[in-house]
């Protein structure tokens, strides 16, 4: 989505916490539905238990896919980045892959952080799968890629590009089952057969 290819850099959005359990998000950016551009919206909502709840005045200005989702970026002092809502108002972190955007939803899924660990939820931010991995892809052919441990991040020459490294990973199917165990380095994991998997 072209309109959140933003260098985020240097942004300062603030924030006011009402609570240790409730974290109130006074700003956030949405695409506009009149204008289709980045706007930066006040009191956008309530974060507690890393699910969003939108206020109903910016959910009223959003331009949502015709998926009835969007992705918006929030920032608090635990739940920086990009979530995916939908039209009843409700969010979800969705961090991986992505400097710039949400992760892809994939095989009715999208992948999120609960407790620094992988959550798979659905269009509805219901969790259907809470995991012990510290990243995971979305879902391609059947099959996403999971890590447990520490990944890092080598750029290129020129700082703007980089391949994430180490961790220990595998692949898991849309059932959750590990397919490719997980204890490869993340370069060096083996892709699951596609012609393998259960339909």
């Amino acid at each position: 989505m072209s309109v959140f290819k933003i260098l985020l850099l240097g942004l300062v959005l603030p924030l006011h916490f009402t609570s240790a359990a409730a974290t109130q998000a006074n700003t956030c950016l949405y695409p506009d539905r009149h204008s289709g551009e980045l706007q930066q919206g006040q009191s956008c909502g309530t974060l507690r238990n890393g699910l969003l709840q939108l206020d109903n005045n910016i959910r009223s200005r959003i331009h949502w896919s015709k998926f009835g989702m969007q992705c918006i970026f929030v920032n608090s002092h635990d739940q920086r980045g990009w979530f995916y809502v939908n039209q009843n108002g409700l969010g979800r972190r969705s961090p991986f892959y992505q400097d710039n955007d949400c992760n892809a939803f994939s095989a009715g899924l999208a992948v999120g952080l609960e407790d620094n660990k992988v959550v798979f939820f659905n269009q509805l931010m219901a969790i259907e799968k809470r995991t012990d991995y510290s990243w995971a892809s979305h879902f391609y052919q059947g099959f996403a890629k999971v890590c447990r441990g520490q990944l890092e991040k080598e750029y290129d020459q020129h700082g703007e590009h980089y391949q994430l490294q180490g961790g220990q990973c595998g692949f898991i199917d849309r059932n959750f089952r590990e397919v490719i165990a997980v204890q490869y380095s993340f370069s060096n994991t083996p892709e699951p057969d596609v012609d393998s998997r259960t339909q």
